[in-house]
Order: C-alpha cells, then sequence, then structure tokens
C-alpha cells in the first residue's frame, strides 16, 4: 500500500512540472539558508565549550561610577585583586592574571632570525587549571612558577623550529639594554577558534615581576593599585552558587573602598560564555559577537523556510479544484477520508525529501562563500556536525507533516457527490487563509528590504563621515627593538629625501587601532579641582608631526613644535576632554594645569574631536603626550604612487638603517576599515537573506498567479472576444495581489520603523529616517508582483481566445 503512495505521489508531481519545481526550489532554499544560519549561530553560542570547567571560570571587569551610574566598562583589572580574592572570598579557589605583552606585536629572536610575535601574554600557573590547554611536549610540574619560561603553540613551533618538540630552545626578546631569554618549557595545541582569548606564546607571570625594566615598563606590580592593565580570570570552587559569589564581591568591593584601594570604581564578575556575545567592554582582548545580531539572522532565515512552507500550502490548496474529482472519484471507489489523507502527506513528504537533497547541493555549491561571508574559520566542519543532520532530518519530516497536514485535510473533505456534478468552489475561510499567509508573506519580504537598505545607508554614512583625521596613502611601519630611536633621525631624513614622501611621525598608536592600543586613567582633573565624576581618558603619545600629518584641526593653542621635550610636561586635548572638565571653549583651555599620574601637565592646545574608532563609536575624549622615541610606531606619508612601489620605497630604507630588524608594516586606511568587517558582514548576509526571501515570495505568487490565470482562462478569452485588451486583462487579474501587497505594506512598515530605531541605537552617529528608505522597498515589491503576475498573465492574454472557449 505505502508503496503505491508514493508510486501515485510521483506521477502527481511529474504532472505537474511548473508547481513541482517552484515547491522544489523555495524549500530547499529555504532549507539550505536555515541551516546554515544555524551552523554560525551554533558556532557563535560554542565559544568556551573547548575548556571543561567553562562554568566555573569568570573573568573579573571593572565599571567606572558616577554615584550609582556606570560611565565606563573596563574588561581589564588591578593585578592584586585575584591574590586578595582567593584569600578573602571562600568561593574562589584559583587566579590568573593574564597581561598582554607589546601590544599589538613583540620582537623576537631565535638565534639569528628575527620576528614580530602576536598576541603574546604573561600568565599566572592556575591559567592551566582554569582553560583546557594540555602540553604536547613538556612538563605539567611547576609549570610557570619560575621566570623566564615560555609556552608556545603547536603552529607556533612550526612556523619557527620547522618541528614541535622544542622543550628546551631558547627564546630571544631583543632589548635596548639587556635582552630577555625565554626557555620553552611547553608546546600545547593551537587556540581553539571559538575563544575569546586566543595566544601564540605564553610566557610565566614571575618574569614580570623579576625583571626591572618590565617593572617600570608594564607596572605589573603584586601592590599595583593605580594601573589595571591585566586581564583577571578567577575558577570559583566545585558546586559554587554564582549568585552567592555575587553576593561575597560585592563585599569584597565594599572592603577595597573602605581599604582606599579603589574609588568611585566597581569589580563585577562576568562568566566567560557571556564574553563573547554580550560583552561591550573596553579593551576587550578581539573584537566580540552580538547576540542581537546572530539570533536576528536567525530569526530571518526561519522566517525564510515558513515562507517556503506557505508557498506549500498555498499552492498545494489551491490546485485543489484540479484535484477535486479525483478524490470523488476515490472516495465511490471506497478509499476512506485516512487513506486519502495518508495519500497526500506522503506526496508532501516526497517533495520534502527532495528539497532535502537539493538544500544538501545548495550547502555543497555555497559553503566556502559562506564561511567567507560570515567570518567562520575555513576549516569549520559542516557536514560532519551532527546537529547539521538532525535539523535537515526534522525539516524533511516536519515539513512533510506540517506543510502537508492542511492541504491533506482540505483536499480529503471534498463531498464526492458536489464535486462530481462540477459544483465545488473553494471555501471563504480557505481563501482568506491563502490571503493572510500570502500577506504575512510579503509583509516579512517588505520589513527585510527596508532593513537591508537602512544597514547599507548606515554604513555607507559612516564610511563617508568626516573622520576628522585623513588616513589615507599612509604606511605604518613597526618600530625595531634595537638602537630604534637612536638611528630614528637617519630613517626619517632617509625617507623624507624621496619627493614622493609627504611627511612622517611617531606614535603610540593610529586612528583604527583597538581602545587595547590607548592607555588610560581615569583620575585626570585640573588642578586644583576636585571631580564630581569620574571618567576613562584615553592617552597616546606622539610627536610634533602626528597632528599636522593627519590633517587634526587645532581649535585653540598650539601644537608640539621643535622646542617641545616631555621634562616640559605638555599636553594637546580635544574637545570632548574639555566637556569633562566643564571646560566651555577651547580658548578656555589652553594653559589651563592637569593632574594625573602624580605628575602636573600644561595645556599647550586644543584639536578637534576626530574618530579614532569608527563612528560607530563616540568621540574619545584623547590626551595627546609629547614623546619623540621610536618604541612603537612610524607613520610615513605618501603623496601618490603605487602602493607596492611605497612599500618597497620605506622598506628599503628602513633594512639600511635596521639590517638586522623585521620590517613589518601596514596600510592605515586598511586598518582603519577593519573597524566595519562586523558590520559588512552583517549587511552582505542580510541582503543575501533578503534576496533569498524574494526569491520564495515571487515563486509562490507566481504558482499563485498561474492556477488563477488558468481558473480564469474561460473568463479572459471571453474578455478578449468582447474587446478587453491585454493591459485591460492584466489590471483585472492583479487587482487582487495589489490589495494583498497594500495589506502587508500596512502590517510591516510600523513593525520595520520600531526595528530600524532599535537597530540604530548601536550607533553613535546615525542617518536621519528618510520617507525613501521606506517607499523605495514598497515600490520594488509591488514591482516584482506585478512582475511575476505579468510573466503568466500576458502569456494567456495575448493567446487565441478560441482555443480557451472551445476546450468545454
Amino acid at each position: 500500500m505505502i508503496r503505491n503512495y508514493f508510486k501515485i505521489a510521483w506521477r502527481s508531481l511529474v504532472k505537474s512540472k511548473g508547481l513541482t519545481l517552484i515547491n522544489l526550489i523555495g524549500l530547499a532554499t529555504g532549507f539550505a539558508i536555515t541551516l546554515l544560519i544555524v551552523q554560525y549561530v551554533q558556532f557563535e553560542r560554542s565559544y568556551e565549550n573547548t575548556h571543561p570547567n567553562a562554568d566555573r571560570v569568570v573573568r573579573l571587569t571593572l565599571n567606572l561610577m558616577t554615584g550609582n551610574s556606570v560611565t565606563t566598562q573596563d574588561s581589564e583589572m588591578y593585578p592584586p585583586v585575584g591574590p586578595k580574592l582567593v584569600s578573602e572570598v571562600p568561593e574562589v579557589e584559583a587566579y590568573s592574571r593574564v597581561y598582554a605583552i607589546g601590544e599589538p606585536n613583540s620582537p623576537m629572536q631565535i638565534k639569528e632570525q628575527q620576528f614580530l610575535m602576536k598576541d603574546l601574554y604573561a600568565v599566572d600557573a592556575d591559567f592551566f587549571k582554569m582553560f583546557n590547554y594540555k602540553l604536547i611536549h613538556g612538563s605539567e610540574k611547576d609549570l610557570f612558577k619560575k621566570p623566564n619560561q615560555a609556552i608556545i603553540t603547536e603552529s607556533t613551533a612550526l612556523k619557527y623550529f620547522n618541528r614541535t618538540d622544542v622543550v628546551g630552545e631558547v627564546i630571544k626578546s631583543p632589548r635596548s639594554s639587556e635582552d630577555i631569554l625565554y626557555n620553552v618549557v611547553g608546546v600545547t595545541h593551537d587556540s581553539p577558534p571559538n575563544t575569546h582569548l586566543k595566544f601564540d606564546m605564553l610566557i610565566s607571570y614571575p618574569t614580570m615581576l623579576a625583571d626591572a625594566e618590565m617593572l617600570k615598563r608594564h607596572g605589573e606590580r603584586d601592590e599595583n593599585w593605580n594601573n589595571n592593565n591585566s586581564y583577571m580570570y578567577v575558577k570559583l570552587v566545585k558546586g559554587a552558587d554564582y549568585k552567592h559569589f555575587t553576593t561575597s564581591l560585592a563585599a569584597f568591593n565594599k572592603r577595597l573602598i573602605d581599604e582606599k584601594k579603589i574609588k568611585s570604581e566597581e569589580i563585577i564578575g562576568q562568566k566567560i560564555k557571556d564574553i563573547h556575545l554580550y560583552s561591550k567592554k573596553t579593551f576587550e582582548p578581539e573584537t566580540n559577537g552580538d547576540a542581537k545580531s546572530i539570533f536576528f539572522l536567525l530569526g530571518v532565515a526561519l522566517l525564510i523556510i515558513i515562507s517556503a512552507y506557505v508557498n506549500y500550502i498555498n499552492l498545494a490548496t489551491s490546485k485543489a479544484l484540479d484535484r477535486a474529482k479525483e478524490v470523488g472519484i476515490k472516495k465511490v471507489m471506497g478509499s476512506t477520508i485516512t487513506q486519502l489523507r495518508l495519500q497526500f502527506l506522503v506526496e508532501s513528504l516526497l517533495i520534502n525529501v527532495l528539497a532535502g537533497g537539493l538544500a544538501l547541493l545548495l550547502v555543497w555549491i555555497g559553503k566556502s562563500s559562506f564561511l567567507s561571508l560570515s567570518g567562520l574559520p575555513e576549516d569549520f566542519v559542516l557536514f560532519g556536525n551532527l546537529t547539521f543532520w538532525v535539523l535537515l532530518f526534522t525539516f524533511i519530516v516536519l515539513g512533510g507533516l506540517l506543510s502537508g497536514l492542511y492541504p491533506a485535510i482540505i483536499l480529503s473533505s471534498f463531498k464526492p457527490s458536489t464535486v462530481l456534478k462540477g459544483d465545488f468552489s473553494h471555501s471563504i475561510k480557505g481563501t482568506f487563509l491563502r490571503k493572510g499567509l500570502v500577506i504575512f508573506q510579503f509583509a516579512i519580504t517588505i520589513i527585510l528590504l527596508i532593513q537591508t537598505f537602512t544597514v547599507n545607508e548606515q554604513l555607507e554614512y559612516m564610511r563617508g563621515l568626516d573622520k576628522g583625521v585623513n588616513v589615507e596613502r599612509s604606511i605604518i611601519v613597526e618600530a625595531p627593538t634595537k638602537n630604534s630611536s637612536e638611528n630614528y633621525s637617519v630613517f626619517k631624513q632617509s625617507l623624507l629625501a624621496n619627493s614622493n614622501i609627504n611627511a612622517v611621525s611617531l606614535s603610540h598608536t593610529v586612528p583604527g587601532q583597538p581602545s587595547a592600543s590607548l592607555s588610560t586613567t581615569a583620575d585626570i582633573h585640573i588642578t586644583g579641582v576636585t571631580p564630581e565624576q569620574y571618567h576613562n581618558f584615553y592617552i597616546t603619545f606622539i610627536d610634533k608631526d602626528y597632528i599636522p600629518l593627519l590633517d587634526v584641526e587645532m581649535l585653540a593653542g598650539t601644537n608640539f613644535d621643535e622646542g617641545t621635550t616631555p621634562e616640559k610636561s605638555q599636553v594637546v586635548v580635544n574637545e570632548e576632554a574639555l566637556k569633562h572638565w566643564d571646560i566651555q571653549t577651547p580658548e578656555d583651555a589652553v594653559n589651563k594645569k592637569l593632574t594625573f599620574w602624580g605628575n602636573e601637565w600644561t595645556i599647550k592646545g586644543v584639536v578637534k574631536n576626530y574618530h579614532q574608532q569608527s563612528p560607530k563609536s563616540p568621540f574619545l575624549p584623547m590626551i595627546h603626550i609629547f614623546n619623540n622615541n621610536f618604541r612603537s610606531l612610524a607613520t610615513v606619508q605618501f603623496n601618490g604612487g603605487s602602493s607596492g612601489d611605497n612599500v618597497a620605497q620605506v622598506k628599503e630604507n628602513f633594512n639600511a638603517v635596521y639590517p638586522e630588524a623585521p620590517f613589518s608594516y601596514f596600510f592605515m586606511d586598511q586598518e582603519y576599515n577593519k573597524q566595519f568587517e562586523a558590520d559588512d558582514r552583517f549587511k552582505n548576509v542580510f541582503m543575501i537573506l533578503t534576496a533569498f526571501s524574494i526569491l520564495v515570495a515571487c515563486l509562490g505568487l507566481l504558482g499563485l498567479a498561474s492556477f488563477s490565470v488558468e481558473k480564469r482562462r474561460k473568463e479572459i478569452g471571453i474578455r478578449k472576444v468582447i474587446g478587453a485588451s491585454t493591459t485591460n486583462i492584466l489590471i483585472l487579474l492583479s487587482k487582487d495581489f495589489v490589495k494583498t501587497v497594500m495589506l502587508s505594506v500596512l502590517l510591516s512598515v510600523p513593525i520595520s520603523y520600531l526595528l530600524i530605531q532599535n537597530w540604530l541605537k548601536n550607533f553613535a552617529f546615525k542617518i536621519d529616517l528618510h520617507l525613501w528608505l521606506f517607499i523605495l522597498p514598497i515600490l520594488l515589491v509591488f514591482g516584482l508582483v506585478l512582475l511575476s503576475i505579468s510573466i503568466k498573465t500576458v502569456k494567456t492574454a495575448i493567446a487565441n481566445p478560441i482555443k480557451s472557449l472551445r476546450t468545454e
């Protein structure tokens, strides 16, 4: 019996090739899109799952407070907090400080080979009790309890040693004074892609405390309550209640305030599994994801698959007239309602199985593009993921049942006496349901289109916004460690001898680099004035050429000049900083005295606000301190020329002055544009989802239009005979569909407005909502509707009416 059901179902699908193709493409598209997006969401939610103790590991972060209000959330912590917590809070059994060394890179040397090490951290011994990094080579006994110990990852070992068993090797950190020698005591697996803290090399935290120069530069003393520059992780005891821990942490905060260790600050806990999707604090080790965005994309993908099911239900029930006599004859011949319903469910299941196979083909074809578009790692397992196959099976089974159940009930309920006499017509209830589903479908499409236009407009607005700083035609060169400052003047003059080079400047960081590259302090105030509120001020070190090179506008006072020296303790601040000192005009700020870092500083000049980071963030209150030592970055600005030639020119001059140092560079505009990558990925994925939503909706509309035209074929023939034009017929048949889309517009516009307003809250600088952002998508949908209807209608309208009238 089941075999016969499948035979009949197959014949029915083959007989209605056009309908079958529409259903297959719609369902397969919905399956493929949803499968891919679910895999992306699953990866984003899997962060820290590779660490067995992840549920017990908490990162401690710092809130800067004004009264009970949080002004800044900082992801870094004071060094003494970890040891003090272990001794005073019973829920904490271990801690580890994680300090980023040499942001963004650290010069290293193996024998005669020099290179730049990325993602280098100093960590405490208990780091390995919290995170699941097992040694491939080396012993865990007394690991990281002594100075100058290092662990490197497997890929780092292969890159620089061409082998992984490198325990006992020495890595040198060259410095202007005495070099540091790191003993490799272990090799571990590479950091997984789904962790927020990735590293290439780790050094023991005692190294920071044993070396005088590192102590002076980084200040990571065990009793340093002035600099919060370490990430701090604590491991809770087994079975500890997190809510009880937060209560203990609040009491710990109060004790620190009473002991005058902190002021106007609050230490809070953050589960490490929440960091990637829910943390937007300053100085994060990497750019985090966004929970709202990924779940929004998931919601859109599910709407697309629902839309595909809606198409199937609409097309199946619309074709009921064609199959009414089939049902009537089967009932007369003795078929039961159960048998008829099973027949139609088998047909629905078969088309869902075929759609599942087509979806696999679509996923295989689009896998590489999807991985690139979504930012997933290239080795991401897709077809080997159990969730993928469970989800596909669920889509096929549930789709077969849910999308086939309603048509099966409708088709099997026909009365044989009525349909065999030809008196059958669609019920009003069924017509309203189908129209309601179409309204739902096009409301989704309009909402997605409006959102897509808005997202694109906002990102274009941010890219085109006046940054207040010139990031074009500039190459950034990273400083060598040895003889960098002594030979800098030679390096600079050799560059300026080239007529194509406009200027050269020094800085600690450049626009576009993450906030972690800036120094910060909250306690900066006008001398003699006790601040009522504490704010994070961002500090960068620059020479006299930096401000003019970047075309930053001076509003008052003067820039650093030839006579400026670090001993003069002069600073240049921006407009945003003045707001926090209640200074009304830039002119009023010049020559005022600031107190911070135990010194008094004079405001030499005020610059116009510029976007150190993308316009997604508000302006930072910036303090520029003079420093003419080549210790971090040199910016070389060109008048023109090709990128390749410019790099070659800088490299030639660099190698001539620093022959033993590795040449490392990047383009400032590319570095700045990296800030838009996550938003660009969101936009591209969103546009693709919208395109597929439109495709599915148009397929369904094309199918419905085909049935509508077929049902009214004789009416069209009669109207043609009595003189109706093709345009008249097109208007007649389009009228109902246009009314349906109008209802979709009324439903979708207010929803779109609310969604857009909520999304734009993520941006400090945002567009105004112009009327065209709503009108253009609506007109586009109307155009697509008319095009879909016209494809079938015009063909029927221009046909010879005699053919349709003599087929009775």
